[in-house]
Protein backbone atom coordinates (compact mmCIF):
# COMPACT_ATOMS: atom_id res chain seq x y z
CA UNK A 1 0.00 0.00 0.00
CA UNK A 2 1.09 3.54 -0.73
CA UNK A 3 0.79 6.96 0.83
CA UNK A 4 -0.17 9.92 -1.36
CA UNK A 5 -0.91 13.59 -0.86
CA UNK A 6 -3.78 15.50 -2.47
CA UNK A 7 -6.39 18.19 -1.98
CA UNK A 8 -9.75 17.59 -0.36
CA UNK A 9 -11.60 18.44 -3.60
CA UNK A 10 -9.82 15.91 -5.81
CA UNK A 11 -12.65 13.94 -7.51
CA UNK A 12 -10.40 10.85 -7.61
CA UNK A 13 -11.00 10.47 -3.85
CA UNK A 14 -14.70 9.71 -4.30
CA UNK A 15 -14.14 6.30 -5.92
CA UNK A 16 -13.76 4.54 -2.56
CA UNK A 17 -10.25 3.22 -3.24
CA UNK A 18 -8.49 5.31 -0.58
CA UNK A 19 -8.35 5.99 3.14
CA UNK A 20 -8.55 9.79 3.12
CA UNK A 21 -6.96 11.62 6.05
CA UNK A 22 -6.76 15.35 6.69
CA UNK A 23 -3.49 17.01 7.61
CA UNK A 24 -5.01 20.41 8.40
CA UNK A 25 -5.80 22.42 11.51
CA UNK A 26 -9.52 21.98 10.87
CA UNK A 27 -11.96 19.92 8.83
CA UNK A 28 -13.28 21.19 5.49
CA UNK A 29 -16.41 23.33 5.75
CA UNK A 30 -17.62 22.17 2.33
CA UNK A 31 -19.30 18.82 1.64
CA UNK A 32 -17.06 15.88 0.76
CA UNK A 33 -18.05 13.01 -1.53
CA UNK A 34 -16.16 10.50 0.57
CA UNK A 35 -15.58 9.62 4.22
CA UNK A 36 -12.75 11.44 5.96
CA UNK A 37 -11.09 8.75 8.10
CA UNK A 38 -9.40 11.20 10.44
CA UNK A 39 -6.94 14.05 10.74
CA UNK A 40 -3.23 14.04 11.58
CA UNK A 41 -2.80 17.40 13.31
CA UNK A 42 0.90 16.63 13.81
CA UNK A 43 1.49 17.15 10.07
CA UNK A 44 -0.50 20.40 9.89
CA UNK A 45 1.61 23.55 10.02
CA UNK A 46 1.93 25.05 13.50
CA UNK A 47 -0.02 28.26 14.04
CA UNK A 48 3.01 30.53 13.68
CA UNK A 49 3.48 29.29 10.08
CA UNK A 50 -0.16 29.48 9.08
CA UNK A 51 0.18 32.77 7.18
CA UNK A 52 3.64 32.14 5.72
CA UNK A 53 3.17 32.11 1.96
CA UNK A 54 6.85 32.02 0.95
CA UNK A 55 7.89 28.39 0.52
CA UNK A 56 11.55 29.08 1.22
CA UNK A 57 10.78 30.83 4.52
CA UNK A 58 8.23 28.13 5.40
CA UNK A 59 10.38 25.05 4.81
CA UNK A 60 13.10 25.35 7.49
CA UNK A 61 10.76 26.00 10.46
CA UNK A 62 8.30 23.37 9.18
CA UNK A 63 11.12 20.80 8.96
CA UNK A 64 12.18 21.76 12.52
CA UNK A 65 8.61 21.27 13.73
CA UNK A 66 8.36 17.89 12.00
CA UNK A 67 11.71 16.86 13.51
CA UNK A 68 10.27 17.61 16.97
CA UNK A 69 7.26 15.39 16.20
CA UNK A 70 9.56 12.75 14.74
CA UNK A 71 9.45 10.07 12.09
CA UNK A 72 8.56 7.35 14.63
CA UNK A 73 5.40 9.19 15.76
CA UNK A 74 4.26 9.98 12.21
CA UNK A 75 5.01 6.44 11.01
CA UNK A 76 2.99 5.01 13.90
CA UNK A 77 -0.02 7.15 12.99
CA UNK A 78 0.28 6.40 9.26
CA UNK A 79 0.51 2.67 9.97
CA UNK A 80 -2.83 2.82 11.80
CA UNK A 81 -4.46 4.19 8.64
CA UNK A 82 -2.59 1.79 6.34
CA UNK A 83 -3.90 -1.08 8.50
CA UNK A 84 -7.38 -0.25 7.17
CA UNK A 85 -6.28 -1.95 3.93
CA UNK A 86 -6.24 0.87 1.37
CA UNK A 87 -3.76 3.40 0.05
CA UNK A 88 -3.72 6.46 2.32
CA UNK A 89 -4.17 9.98 0.95
CA UNK A 90 -3.07 12.92 3.13
CA UNK A 91 -5.20 15.96 2.25
CA UNK A 92 -5.21 19.70 2.60
CA UNK A 93 -6.87 22.47 0.58
CA UNK A 94 -4.56 23.86 -2.11
CA UNK A 95 -4.71 22.88 -5.77
CA UNK A 96 -1.00 22.47 -6.46
CA UNK A 97 -1.61 21.68 -10.13
CA UNK A 98 -2.02 25.42 -10.69
CA UNK A 99 1.22 27.15 -11.68
CA UNK A 100 2.97 28.71 -8.68
CA UNK A 101 0.81 26.93 -6.08
CA UNK A 102 2.34 24.93 -3.24
CA UNK A 103 1.33 23.89 0.24
CA UNK A 104 2.61 22.17 3.35
CA UNK A 105 1.71 18.68 2.06
CA UNK A 106 4.44 19.02 -0.58
CA UNK A 107 6.91 20.21 2.06
CA UNK A 108 5.86 17.31 4.30
CA UNK A 109 6.56 14.88 1.43
CA UNK A 110 10.03 16.46 1.06
CA UNK A 111 10.66 16.13 4.80
CA UNK A 112 9.51 12.49 4.79
CA UNK A 113 11.78 11.68 1.82
CA UNK A 114 14.75 13.42 3.50
CA UNK A 115 14.24 11.59 6.79
CA UNK A 116 13.14 8.13 5.59
CA UNK A 117 14.15 7.82 1.94
CA UNK A 118 10.50 6.99 1.14
CA UNK A 119 8.68 8.93 -1.58
CA UNK A 120 5.15 10.25 -1.09
CA UNK A 121 3.64 11.18 -4.45
CA UNK A 122 0.82 13.59 -5.25
CA UNK A 123 -2.32 11.65 -6.21
CA UNK A 124 -3.45 12.22 -9.79
CA UNK A 125 -6.14 14.93 -9.93
CA UNK A 126 -8.26 14.64 -13.08
CA UNK A 127 -10.29 17.78 -12.47
CA UNK A 128 -8.33 20.88 -13.45
CA UNK A 129 -5.29 19.93 -15.51
CA UNK A 130 -5.35 16.84 -17.69
CA UNK A 131 -2.16 14.84 -18.04
CA UNK A 132 -0.95 13.98 -21.56
CA UNK A 133 0.83 10.75 -22.32
CA UNK A 134 3.98 10.99 -20.26
CA UNK A 135 4.19 13.56 -17.51
CA UNK A 136 3.54 16.92 -19.19
CA UNK A 137 0.38 18.83 -18.43
CA UNK A 138 -2.26 20.26 -20.73
CA UNK A 139 -3.31 23.58 -19.30
CA UNK A 140 -6.85 24.86 -19.72
CA UNK A 141 -7.32 27.41 -22.48
CA UNK A 142 -7.03 31.06 -21.57
CA UNK A 143 -10.23 33.06 -21.75
CA UNK A 144 -8.99 34.82 -24.90
CA UNK A 145 -8.50 31.43 -26.65
CA UNK A 146 -11.94 30.05 -25.84
CA UNK A 147 -14.59 30.35 -28.55
CA UNK A 148 -16.96 33.23 -27.89
CA UNK A 149 -20.57 32.36 -27.34
CA UNK A 150 -23.08 34.54 -29.17
CA UNK A 151 -24.57 37.32 -27.09
CA UNK A 152 -28.17 36.58 -26.13
CA UNK A 153 -30.81 38.80 -27.72
CA UNK A 154 -31.92 41.52 -25.33
CA UNK A 155 -35.68 41.31 -24.97
CA UNK A 156 -37.82 44.30 -24.15
CA UNK A 157 -40.05 44.24 -21.11
CA UNK A 158 -42.74 46.05 -23.11
CA UNK A 159 -42.69 44.05 -26.34
CA UNK A 160 -41.12 44.94 -29.65
CA UNK A 161 -40.21 48.56 -30.23
CA UNK A 162 -40.99 50.05 -33.64
CA UNK A 163 -37.89 50.89 -35.66
CA UNK A 164 -36.78 54.50 -35.40
CA UNK A 165 -36.99 56.20 -38.80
Amino acid sequence: MKIYTSRYQNPELSNGSYTVVGITRGAPKFPLRYVLAGNIIEIAPPGYLFNEYDRTRFTRPYFANMDRVGVARIRSILNQYLALGKDVVLCCYEDVTKPGEWCHRLVFAEWWKARTGETIEELQDPSTYKAKQGSSLILPKKESEKPKEPEPEQLSLFGLQPPIA
